[in-house]
């Protein structure tokens, strides 16, 4: 997958399976509810902790990391978790930066 096919299916994980702050993901890294990064994760591996494990088949880890710089360069922040877990944040905020970032 590019990273724009990535951040694409990273939105439609949340949208589907639904948005999570404080960890990763509700307890289910395959289907549960997930934060920013575990959507990230969960859309290039399967797993919402894909950064737990050394998953380097056909360059997937790459291409989720530049993903994630996407992110980072649309939020003009590194700390993505943090930005994700503010308690102002809502899904909306989240699926916005995901279709910047894809675009």
């Amino acid at each position: 997958m590019t990273p724009e096919e990535i951040l694409v299916s990273a939105g439609d994980i949340i949208r589907r399976d639904g948005w999570y702050q404080g960890e990763t993901d509700d307890g289910d890294p395959e289907s549960g509810a997930v934060c920013l990064m575990g959507a990230i994760g969960r859309a290039a591996t399967g797993d919402s902790r894909s950064e737990e494990v050394t998953i380097w088949r056909d360059g997937v880890m790459e291409e989720a990391n530049r993903a994630v710089q996407r992110v980072i360069d649309i939020l003009g922040r590194t700390d993505v978790g943090v930005w994700n877990d503010d308690q102002g944040r809502t899904v909306e905020d989240v699926l916005l930066v995901l279709k910047q970032a894809a675009a």
